[in-house]
């Protein structure tokens, strides 16, 4: 690439990180269930979600149980929050 491409490519990629997120889709589900409940068992989900040894299902059936409609792959992918395939909540 010549200097002037380079600098072009380098305006096009920070012009990405000042353009506002489309938001396509419904909410997520366990974002959702964390705006609802409250502030410390918004905590301690937190915490849950972060630690790798609880599997999502484990997450997904306990929510289930106690009325919040969310599966295992909805977990999973809150999971991965902020990676090209995970749901759009902030990280």
């Amino acid at each position: 690439m010549t200097e002037k491409e380079l600098v072009g490519l380098s305006a096009d990629l920070e012009a990405l990180t000042r353009a506002p997120g489309t938001r396509k889709g419904p909410p997520c589900t366990v974002g959702g269930v964390l705006a609802s409940v409250d502030e410390d068992t918004a905590a301690m989900l937190g915490r849950i979600l972060d630690t790798p040894t609880v599997t999502s299902t484990a997450i997904a059936d306990v929510l289930s149980q106690h009325g919040q409609q969310v599966t295992s792959y909805t977990v999973a992918r809150h999971r991965r929050r902020g990676d090209s395939n995970g749901c759009r909540c902030p990280r």
